[in-house]
């Protein structure tokens, strides 16, 4: 079933680029999509060249949703191959940080026998939790194809402040995943965007509880310090890659929130669906980004707290190997460790360099986050 899934969201995008091309709704005159962005944008364009209705390209806000589905299913298998490579990566020859044989020793043996039983889902949640995504997908398609504010945007950005009813509804028909004109394609509209949600969910719960693991590890391991002369990263680099793919994650999670808030937005609705609607999307936008926050954080708190306590221990035995040096006369070879050892208690602190590529990450996340703050707001007040 999971590799049905996996190969789900690129079939059926391309099969709707396919049988749009073949129904005609793939591009409509005017409805370029470099012209709608730009459009949305600066609202500056020839008046003379009108798009009146939705085709496949000029759907943003869809596109949008399937490129943050198939960077989903992209980042969780990344996520699953990086996770059965750790511990071999950890204890490669020449750079192990730890010996392997801790993973099947106690303390660690049952916490980690913890881990990889919690890590095996059973199919009957895995199916309800399918299922319920296809539900919520479904309901969210129907608030979309009814009351999808691309409808009253492709009038605004062309000029019209205040469109018809007649206007909305001429584009809310014409809407390439519209059911009424082809169900098959609102069928892959909604499997698209659920197949995408369910593989967030689960990497979501796999990375919830590689961050518990991760802040229990340097209170049941024992860690060696990794000279950056063998290694930049002291040897972190394998646990580095899963943070990464945990910003991506949460830059996805912004984008995709973004786009639903745009596509949900309608002031004309009635005012029990609008504060519904808002205050799901409120408490979904917070609860997401303090969860994506929480992981992150923890995960570099362990890796953080795991090379402290490796970097102490060495230092501890340099100083022990100096005090013997002493003893027996070798005092060049004594202070050439006392040296090693008062060089090291400097460098306390994060393992991983790169910290313009760090930074530069963050900034990258930083116009999303801005974006969705600023929507979130826009729906209350």
């Amino acid at each position: 079933m999971e590799i049905l899934l996996i190969l789900g969201v690129p079939v059926a995008m391309l099969w709707m680029v396919v049988a749009t091309l073949a129904n005609g709704t793939f591009v409509a005159d005017g409805c370029d999509p470099l012209r709608i962005a730009r459009l949305m944008i600066s609202a500056a364009d020839s008046p003379d060249l009108t798009c009146t209705t939705v085709p496949f390209i000029a759907d943003l806000p869809s596109l949008g949703l399937g490129l943050t589905s198939e960077t989903a299913v992209v980042l969780y298998l990344l996520l699953i191959r990086r996770m059965r490579q750790l511990d071999v990566s950890l204890t490669r020859q020449g750079a192990a940080i730890f010996d392997k044989d801790q993973l099947s020793q106690d303390p660690m043996r049952t916490r980690y026998a913890r881990f990889l039983a919690k890590l095996r889902v059973r199919p009957v949640w895995q199916l309800l939790v399918f299922f319920g995504v296809i539900a919520l997908g479904t309901g969210f398609y129907i608030s979309a194809s009814q009351s999808n504010h691309m409808f009253k945007t492709m009038a605004n950005i062309q000029g019209v402040a205040h469109p018809a009813v007649a206007v909305q509804d001429g584009y809310r028909i014409s809407w390439w995943a519209q059911w009424e004109t082809d169900p098959s394609m609102a069928i892959l509209w909604i499997a698209v965007g659920s197949i995408g949600t369910y593989f967030a969910v689960r990497q979501a719960y796999l990375y919830y509880h590689v961050a518990r693991l991760f802040k229990d590890v340097p209170n049941l391991m024992v860690f060696r310090h990794l000279p950056a002369r063998i290694d930049r990263d002291h040897g972190w680099r394998p646990v580095s890659r899963l943070i990464v793919i945990a910003y991506l994650s949460s830059l996805s999670f912004v984008c995709s929130l973004i786009v639903l808030i745009y596509m949900l937005r309608d002031p004309d609705q009635a005012p029990a669906y609008r504060i519904v609607v808002n205050a799901l999307l409120g408490v979904v936008a917070f609860v997401g980004t303090v969860l994506n926050l929480a992981v992150v954080g923890t995960l570099r708190s362990g890796i953080h707290r795991s090379y402290v306590k490796a970097l102490k221990d060495r230092i501890i035995r340099l100083n022990q190997e100096s005090a013997v040096l002493d003893n027996t006369g070798q005092f060049v070879a004594a202070r050439t460790t006392r040296l090693e050892a008062d060089h090291l208690v400097g460098d306390v602190g994060y393992p991983i360099r790169g910290g313009v590529v760090r930074i530069a990450s963050l900034a990258s996340g930083l116009i999303p986050v801005v974006k969705l703050s600023h929507d979130v707001i826009n729906l209350y007040f």
